[in-house]
């Protein structure tokens, strides 16, 4: 690489060390993010170009981006929304095919965040503990899933079955039976996928009702006037102009 090109990379490499704020509901406090560069604009919009797999990895490569750019581990699920629609506002302009992103910040702060981090379910001899995984505890089973779903590309109910499956495994901390106890962060991916299965159906309607508190959150803040903005491939879209 010649000197002129590594100095003006440099410089580049320091553009992309400005910040903007992002006010963070769960946090209760504003932390600052990278803005989104063409790169991963780029992975954004190619990831969603293989079907049911590609679903996937478009929702792991955007928690990627927001580790990467915020320098924060530890961040929820419930997190995500107000990092992507910031930084998409930052970089391609507040105007959606549905609403105005200005608006949808607004609700950042005017939603109420009244998510429970952990929930303790019971039936009979059996008690599962719920919580509120991390993106870095999402992305390690969306990638699990993607690999079994790449095995079965060819079976699509198969691949719906694995996604409602895993969906539901993010969520199950512990389980106890009796006296014997699982700590399921503890056990490889597909053992915990094992055990899942044979819970108690009845068990599987108040882990849903646990997941629907946190979808119903992420809706709220996405929604401005009955509209709600679609966090897919066409939100990084940059035909779409302010």
């Amino acid at each position: 690489m010649s000197k002129n090109v590594a100095s003006f990379l440099n410089k580049l490499n320091k553009l992309s060390e400005n910040t903007i704020e992002v006010f963070v509901p769960s946090l209760k406090k504003k932390v600052s993010v990278k803005p989104l560069n063409l790169k991963q604009q780029k992975d954004l919009i190619s990831s969603v170009l293989d079907g049911l797999k590609g679903t996937l990895d478009f929702s792991k490569t955007l928690n990627k981006i927001i580790i990467s750019n915020s320098g924060i581990n530890d961040l929820k699920i419930y997190d995500k929304i107000p990092f992507v629609v910031v930084m998409r506002k930052n970089a391609l302009g507040s105007k959606t095919s549905t609403v105005d992103l200005n608006k949808v910040i607004d609700n950042f702060k005017t939603v109420p965040f009244e998510i429970k981090d952990e929930k303790v379910i019971k039936h009979k001899d059996l008690k599962l503990t719920l919580k509120v995984p991390t993106l870095r505890q999402e992305n390690s089973l969306l990638s699990k899933c993607e690999q079994e779903i790449s095995a079965d590309q060819d079976q699509l109910k198969e691949g719906v079955g694995k996604l409602y499956i895993y969906e539901l495994l993010k969520y199950i901390d512990r389980v106890q039976v009796e006296d014997d106890t699982i700590e399921l962060n503890e056990v490889k991916i597909s053992e915990r996928v094992k055990l899942v299965e044979k819970l108690p159906l009845s068990v599987y309607s108040e882990v849903s009702k646990f997941i629907e508190t946190i979808n119903k959150y992420n809706s709220d803040l996405l929604t401005v006037d009955d509209k709600e903005v679609s966090i897919d491939v066409e939100f990084f879209d940059t035909s779409i102009d302010d």
